[in-house]
């Protein structure tokens, strides 16, 4: 199996956790956290990062930690707002800066994470290795991004069919990185501790499509991949292209790839806020 095909299954099998002192503070006991949209460039209202990211936990049940520093001032905010409309199909693309600066990385619990991928084994004796296992999520910078929704009214309601979260507006780097790790098999056990094979990938974007029936499908655009302690450059970026045309979309949660349509919808219509729906399965609350 290609390397980003893999990347796909395990975002689609994990899910992000904040700190409990900041979500405590923004959510109550039936909703996750509420975004502020005011569309506007150089607001002095933004949204601690946590909040705006929340549909990462949606997607799935695996636990994650967060690992910040208490000087950490990540925020966002959309800053700006254009709809169009040719004939029945409908479009919003808005713009989204996420300022400041710190550390922020979201940790994969690995004993789900080791659990999860084993229970696909029909026959663990004859497993020698489980690969390109989830390890973090990681913002390493400020980052230019952009959202794009195409839909169309259905009855006179909006219905999205297609969202697009880029993390390389106008051809920046994305600040987003995936740390992935493999794990032999010695003496039948798989560990943590054992794990070898570090590569990380930086994520340009993902998508989520609506669906009438089945499980809705994720799909994620790969700027680079690497070795954990190569430098990046063209061999990383080629090995990514080659990815890139080569996978295909995964299942996702349906409660998450709902809310990012739902996500959509409330930027076509110039919603002022956006509330999550609460993310169960989010560990340290």
């Amino acid at each position: 199996m290609n390397m980003k095909l893999h990347i796909l299954l395990l975002l689609s099998v994990t899910t992000l956790s904040w700190s409990q002192r900041d979500l405590s503070q923004r959510m109550d006991v039936q909703t996750g956290p509420e975004l502020q949209l005011d569309y506007q460039s150089g607001t002095k209202q933004s949204n601690p990062v946590d909040s705006f990211m929340y549909f990462l936990p949606l997607i799935s049940p695996i636990g994650i930690s967060v690992e910040t520093d208490p000087g950490t001032t990540f925020a966002a905010n959309i800053t700006s707002w254009k709809r169009t409309q040719e004939g029945k199909t409908i479009y919003v693309e808005c713009d989204f800066d996420v300022t400041g600066k710190g550390k922020y990385a979201a940790v994969y619990d690995s004993g789900e994470m080791i659990g999860k991928r084993l229970k696909r084994e029909t026959d663990l004796k004859k497993v020698k290795e489980i690969t390109k296992m989830l390890e973090w999520i990681r913002l390493s910078s400020a980052c230019l991004g952009r959202i794009e929704a195409v839909g169309k009214t259905v009855n006179g309601e909006v219905q999205m069919d297609e969202v697009v979260i880029s993390f390389n507006r106008d051809k920046s780097q994305s600040p987003v990185e995936v740390s992935m790790y493999d794990i032999p098999n010695k003496k039948g056990q798989f560990l943590y501790a054992n794990r070898r094979n570090a590569h990380i990938a930086r994520i340009n974007s993902l998508t989520f499509k609506r669906t009438d029936s089945g499980t809705p499908q994720m799909s994620v655009e790969i700027a680079s991949l690497k070795k954990a302690k190569d430098k990046e450059g063209f061999l990383s970026h080629l090995t990514a292209m080659i990815a890139n045309i080569l996978s295909t979309s995964t299942a996702v949660a349906p409660v998450g790839n709902s809310t990012m349509l739902d996500f959509g919808t409330a930027l076509y219509e110039k919603q002022s806020e956006f509330t999550f729906p609460k993310a169960t399965n989010i560990k340290n609350m």
